[in-house]
Parts: C-alpha cells; structure tokens; sequence
C-alpha cells in the first residue's frame, strides 16, 4: 500500500486554529498541500504490480 495523501480530521488537529470548524481546516490544507508529491506517489503506485492500488 502506497500513502498518496493523508489529512487529520480528529478535532485534535484543527481546534486550536479553526475552533469547530472542520470545513475550513479541510480547505486551507487542500490549497497548502503538495500536490507535485501526491503527483510522484501517484505514479510510482502505477508503476508496482504489487499492492493495494485499484486503478478505476
């Protein structure tokens, strides 16, 4: 199994920054996440025939 991306929704990781607001927590991490990574990750799971990766 390849993490491509992982993003924390307990309360523990937001509250302090975003009170209860988990919707806006959800949104700043979309815009400050590196997506050229998740791209790499992405590509190096298509190129292993071993695994857990469904490609649709």
């Amino acid at each position: 199994v390849v993490p491509l991306f992982m993003l924390d929704v307990w309360e523990h990781a937001y509250y302090l920054d975003y009170l209860n607001v988990r919707a806006d927590y959800i949104k700043a991490v979309w815009n400050i996440a590196n997506w050229s990574n998740v791209a790499s990750r992405l590509a190096a799971a298509r190129t292993k025939t071993e695994g857990l990766l469904v490609l649709s």
